[in-house]
């Protein structure tokens, strides 16, 4: 007999629990619920989401020690403010809440938040495109634009299905280098100050793997763009004072087009 306090049912589902009071909150962590909520639907509506799949999480601004994740079973384009579940460094509920969280999620906002103060928000996701050039012994070339002023920040991550206590030191220790993994033959992490700066850097990412994937198929030698002249752009690039290289431009741009087509997160 299941027991009447349990709110998964028997395929393991997410059933319909009433999430913790918004009273619950403080402004400010509700603030990074709203903002993490438009990101699960910013990555649903740019067709990056993989089911319920992958993972995005969010750091408790007042409460460094406390992150957010979604229950798991949840679509990235249901996701509200008030859907998330707040877990402690330990990774178990902060609240009175006995919904479903998967491991990976939970074991990455330890992982990636307890490795890097400075960064408030991750995105994983297993895109088509990132996912074929994690599988070349290549990796990621200097092929376009977006590998150029993404690649400096990009390490590589051998793949494991089981978490063991050894490869959650190694992924740590990677995600203290770099602000984006590609984990070989499985997907990619994006790391970020903001939520903004997350999206960036994923959605530019699949758009980089995108064309190094398109121009391979054709089967004609590539053209490379050298390390030298790699190296001189992203300085240029970062130098520019006539972009930013951190989502802040899109951001708002994003959120006024979830108004228009995806509404409802801030709930």
């Amino acid at each position: 007999m299941t027991d009447p306090g349990d709110t998964a049912d028997l395929h393991g589902t997410t059933a319909a629990a009433d999430p913790p009071d918004r009273s619950g909150y403080t402004e400010a962590e509700w603030r990074a619920r709203i903002d993490l909520a438009a990101l699960y639907r910013a990555i649903h509506l740019y067709d990056m989401s993989d089911l319920v799949n992958g993972a995005i999480g969010a750091r408790v601004p007042d409460q460094p020690d406390q992150y957010l994740t979604h229950p798991y079973g949840m679509f990235w384009e249901e996701a509200t403010a008030s859907s998330f579940i707040t877990i402690t460094a330990e990774g178990t509920p902060v609240h009175d809440d006995r919904r479903w969280t998967n491991d990976g999620a939970v074991n990455l906002c330890r992982w990636i938040f307890g490795a890097r103060p400075d960064i408030d928000f991750f995105i994983h996701g297993h895109e088509v495109p990132v996912t074929a050039v994690g599988s070349l012994e290549c990796g990621l070339l200097w092929v376009n634009q977006p590998a150029v002023y993404l690649g400096h920040m990009l390490g590589y991550l051998d793949y494991r299905f089981e978490e063991t206590g050894q490869f959650g030191s190694l992924f740590s220790s990677l995600a203290e280098r770099h602000n984006l993994l590609i984990s070989r033959n499985h997907g990619h992490y994006a790391f970020g100050r903001t939520a903004g700066e997350a999206f960036f850097r994923s959605f530019f990412l699949r758009q980089a793997c995108e064309i190094q994937i398109r121009a391979m198929a054709t089967g004609s030698d590539l053209h490379l763009i050298s390390d030298a002249e790699a190296e001189q752009f992203q300085e240029q690039m970062y130098a520019s004072p006539h972009y930013n290289y951190d989502g802040a431009t899109e951001w708002p741009g994003l959120i006024r087009k979830l108004d228009r087509e995806c509404p409802g997160y801030d709930r």
